[in-house]
C-alpha cells in the first residue's frame, strides 16, 4: 500500500515546490534593519534591478570597492543606494563577502532554525488523497501563541464522480513548538461544495457542513521553507439518515514570516 503512494508524494514535492516559491513573493514580505547598513562592493561588479526579481530590467552596475547603503530586505533582494542618490534592487548573494566601511566583515543575517521557530504567519500548498481521489490546498496561517495558530484552508477534490470544494478554519496546538521536526494536533470546521458529475441518474449538488480533526507533522528545512504533512477524519453532516466520514492525507510544502 505504502509502494502505491510513493509516486503520489514526489509527485505533490515537485508541484508544491515552485508554488510555494512564487507564494513568497505574492506574500509580500518585508524586513528593514533598525537603521541602513554600509557596505563596500567585494565582487567585480552587481547588477541594480528596477524590482526585486529577475524579470525586472537592469539599468546600472556597481564596481569593486564602492560603497552602497542597503535600505531594505524582500526574499532574496536587497535595497540599495549608492553616493549618487540612486536606489535599486541587487541580489542578495551579490553582496558576499562585502565589507563594511569600517573594514570588517558583513554577514547578511538568512532565515534559520530560530526564525522558524518564532514565526508569525505561514502559508503554503500541499497534494494528497481524499478517500481515493486527488485533493488540492492551499493554507494560510497565524501563530497566536508558541502553542496555538489558527488556520484557513481551502481545496479542491478531483473525483471521478464527483468535484468538490472545501474551506476550512481550524484551531491547531503544536505541544513541542521549538523541535525541528514538530508534530501537532488540529480541530475544525467549514464547509462542502459537492457537485456530481454528469451521469444517467442526475443527483443534486450539496452543500454540508463539516467537522474535522487530525494529526499533522512540520520539518524545517532551510531558509523560510519547511515540509509539512497531515492526516485529518472529517464528518461531513449530511440531511440523510446517516452522516458521511472521509480521511484524507496530504503533504507540501509551506514557508513562514
Amino acid at each position: 500500500m505504502v509502494g502505491r503512494w510513493w509516486p503520489g508524494l514526489w509527485l505533490a514535492l515537485a508541484l508544491c515546490w515552485p508554488l510555494s516559491a512564487s507564494a513568497q513573493s505574492w506574500w509580500n514580505f518585508w524586513s528593514e534593519p533598525a537603521e541602513p547598513v554600509e557596505v563596500t562592493v567585494a565582487a567585480p561588479f552587481i547588477e541594480w534591478r528596477t524590482g526585486p526579481a529577475i524579470g525586472h530590467p537592469v539599468f546600472h552596475s556597481s564596481e569593486r570597492g564602492e560603497p552602497l547603503t542597503l535600505l531594505k530586505q524582500h526574499t532574496r533582494w536587497i535595497r540599495v543606494r549608492d553616493d549618487r542618490g540612486r536606489e535599486g534592487w541587487v541580489l542578495q548573494d551579490d553582496l558576499a563577502h562585502s565589507a563594511t566601511r569600517d573594514g570588517e566583515a558583513f554577514v547578511l543575517p538568512r532565515p534559520d532554525l530560530a526564525d522558524f521557530q518564532q514565526r508569525r504567519r505561514e502559508g503554503g500548498v500541499w497534494m494528497g488523497d481524499f478517500e481515493g481521489a486527488t485533493v488540492i490546498s492551499g493554507w494560510a496561517g497565524f501563530q497566536m501563541t508558541p502553542n496555538l495558530a489558527t488556520e484557513f484552508g481551502f481545496s479542491q477534490v478531483l473525483g471521478s464522480r464527483s468535484e468538490i470544494r472545501l474551506a476550512n478554519l481550524s484551531i491547531q496546538h503544536q505541544p513541542w513548538p521549538h523541535w525541528r521536526l514538530s508534530p501537532y494536533f488540529t480541530l475544525g470546521g467549514g464547509y462542502a461544495w459537492i457537485s456530481p458529475k454528469a451521469t444517467l441518474a442526475s443527483t443534486e449538488r450539496r452543500n454540508n457542513p463539516t467537522a474535522h480533526a487530525g494529526l499533522g507533522v512540520r520539518y524545517y528545512l532551510a531558509d523560510r521553507y519547511f515540509l509539512r504533512a497531515e492526516v485529518r477524519d472529517y464528518k461531513v453532516f449530511t440531511d440523510r439518515t446517516t452522516n458521511e466520514e472521509v480521511m484524507e492525507w496530504k503533504i507540501g510544502l509551506g514557508i513562514f514570516f
